[in-house]
């Protein structure tokens, strides 16, 4: 196997995990005395149930184009692994809707969006498709990226930890996160196999990075102006405050210089964070040792890999 094949193969994900979590005694304000950080970490909740079904869509779509055996033998878990992630995240939503925060407004206006922008144009000429399809890997990859980096953050910080931030969700975070870092070369791989075209490539993140961080904001702008226990508007200072906490990634990170590592043209998703780091945590991880031992003591299932680790 050549370095580069060795490097291609670190981001590959192995099987899905059924965690589940406990919200009953999770607070509204999950981070204590502080609205602004929970609520810019809630939105991830808003965006990644409708994101990682889009994601689905889309790898499942490029699939049949891909001619690695490797890479497409890797597409199933991933896509386990994605729809799990939606499938908990929407679990929080309707914690938050117990607590008194209806984000289906925001949600569902979102889904539109995303079935708009994100869905196959059949009416096109079949180039057209094919290169619709492309993009809309490469949008995907894109994102996979933000999601990794987010993952290493949200592990390797300890800010969080410190401020008293309630152990399910900061589990939640960080085995999703760690999931996110497994299986982070998969989209990328998909779209060198079946494009590799790097205008395109780099057009998405062009695209893709202000789009996510405006998603970002729009959603925790929604929830706290839909927080009833609080007056409170978003603020870009409240960002960056929490930032110099090391409660939130800073806003030059999320919009600059992540953005520009992915714009090498020698970029590959196996330099950013680290398998070992991931399963490190996962090995030790609540929810994923507790769904490890359910699975163990369980009859296999056909159509799940839930290997140990």
């Amino acid at each position: 196997m050549t370095a580069v094949e060795e490097m291609r193969h670190d981001g590959y994900p192995t099987h899905r995990r059924k965690v589940r979590f406990d919200w009953s005694h999770t607070p509204l304000h999950w981070v204590p005395g502080d609205p602004f950080s929970t609520h810019m970490l809630n939105e991830l909740h808003l965006l990644l149930p409708a994101g990682e079904r889009w994601f689905i869509r889309v790898v499942d779509e490029a699939a049949p184009l891909v001619d690695d055996p490797e890479l497409e033998a890797a597409i199933k878990p991933f896509i386990q692994q994605e729809s799990w992630h939606a499938w908990a995240h929407q679990v929080v939503l309707d914690h938050l809707a117990e607590q008194g925060i209806d984000t289906q407004p925001y949600t569902q206006q979102l889904e539109k969006w995303l079935a708009k922008l994100g869905n196959q144009r059949t009416n096109w000429p079949k180039p057209l498709q094919r290169w619709w399809l492309y993009r809309r890997v490469a949008d995907v990859a894109a994102l996979e990226h933000f999601t990794a980096v987010l993952g290493q953050w949200v592990i390797q910080n300890r800010g969080l930890d410190y401020a008293g931030t309630d152990p399910v969700m900061l589990d939640l975070l960080r085995w999703h996160g760690a999931e996110e870092i497994e299986h982070r070369s998969l989209v990328f791989d998909v779209y060198q196999n079946i494009c590799g075209n790097y205008a395109i490539r780099a057009f998405s993140m062009l695209m893709t990075a202000p789009l996510f961080v405006s998603w970002w904001i729009a959603g925790a702008r929604y929830l706290m102006a839909n927080d009833p226990t609080i007056d409170a508007k978003w603020r870009w200072r409240d960002w960056l405050r929490a930032a110099r906490q090391y409660k939130l990634p800073g806003p030059w990170r999320i919009l600059v210089t992540v953005p520009l590592r992915y714009l090498r043209p020698s970029h590959h998703p196996s330099t950013e964070a680290s398998t070992q780091m991931a399963m490190d945590y996962l090995e030790h991880s609540p929810a994923a040792t507790a769904a490890r031992q359910k699975a163990a003591r369980a009859q296999p299932d056909p159509d799940d890999d839930q290997s140990p680790g």
